[in-house]
This record gives C-alpha cells, structure tokens and sequence, in this order.
C-alpha cells in the first residue's frame, strides 16, 4: 500500500464516503469542489493506498432475520504468541464473530457475535472451548436494544495523520 497525503479534499472525500457510499462521483466531485475526473482519480488512490478497505450496505438485520446478539469477552489461559495467534485464527474462521479487539483490562479479547437463538449462540461458545482449550473463560453479554449503532467514525473529531 502506497501512502498518500490526507489533505483537506481527500479527508472530504472520505467523509463524504464514509455518509454515503452510494454516492455518485459527480455529486462527490461537486461537494468537494472537484472535476469528475479528479475527483475520481483521488478516490482510486484513497482506495490504492488502503484507506478505503471496503464499500458495503447497512442492512436491517432485525427486519429480514430471527437474531440475537451478544459482546462476547475471552480469557486465554497462556499468552504465549503462538497461543494468541491460534486464538486469533479460530475467531477469523467463524462468520458468526463479527468483529473480534485484543483489548487490556479483565479479558483479552471482545467479539461481537450474531446466531439465530440463544441455543445457537451457546453452541458457538460450545465449539469454541472445543476447538481452543486454550479460552479459560468466556463471558457474553446479550445485546437487549440497539440503542445507538455505529454509523461511521466520527473524522471530524478526530486528529488526522499528516
């Protein structure tokens, strides 16, 4: 990945992005006061230089499926790297972990995780004490309402990296 500059167009185009990835390159380039042609050539590179990973939709879980969604937290029993690192691996393989952080405090890890029931969600737990003796505890937190859910990062709040 090649690095590029985030000058005041670029962050505006992330932004934009980030708001609306449906949004056609004509009506970005003229909210960031581009051509389309440019505007289009410095998407390419945002998306080259790995500061756009993907382009996806929000969908409704709740409207079109039956759910339940917890924050699961791990305890590993040895911190070794090669232990870590085949933790890591098994929570990549299983599609129900949304998103897995390696965090500090009480646990080691915190995923976010979406089965059909509550049975599907402790046969998850179930498969994977089995597959990694290594998880000395896991704790779930059963998500009751989404309250607030994540939206985009707030990039106006944030320092940016030069």
């Amino acid at each position: 990945m090649k690095r590029m500059k985030l000058d005041r167009i670029n962050r505006a185009i992330l932004e934009n992005l980030q708001n609306n990835a449906r949004i056609s390159n004509l009506e970005l380039a003229e909210k960031v006061n581009l051509s389309p042609s440019a505007c289009l050539q410095r998407t390419k590179a945002l998306e080259d230089a790995g500061y756009i990973r993907a382009y996806m939709a929000s969908i409704d879980l709740d409207a079109i499926c039956i759910n339940v969604m917890a924050y699961v937290m791990f305890s590993l029993r040895d911190h070794a790297g090669h232990h870590r690192v085949q933790f890591e691996r098994l929570i990549a393989k299983r599609r129900e972990l949304l998103d897995c952080l390696k965090v500090d405090g009480e646990y080691d890890y915190i995923a976010f995780a979406t089965c059909s029931t509550v049975a599907d969600f402790n046969q998850l737990c179930e498969e994977l004490l089995d597959e990694n003796p290594n998880i000395l505890k896991i704790k779930s937190n059963m998500i009751l309402d989404k309250i607030k859910w994540f939206a985009g990062y707030p990039l106006e709040n944030l320092i940016w990296r030069e």
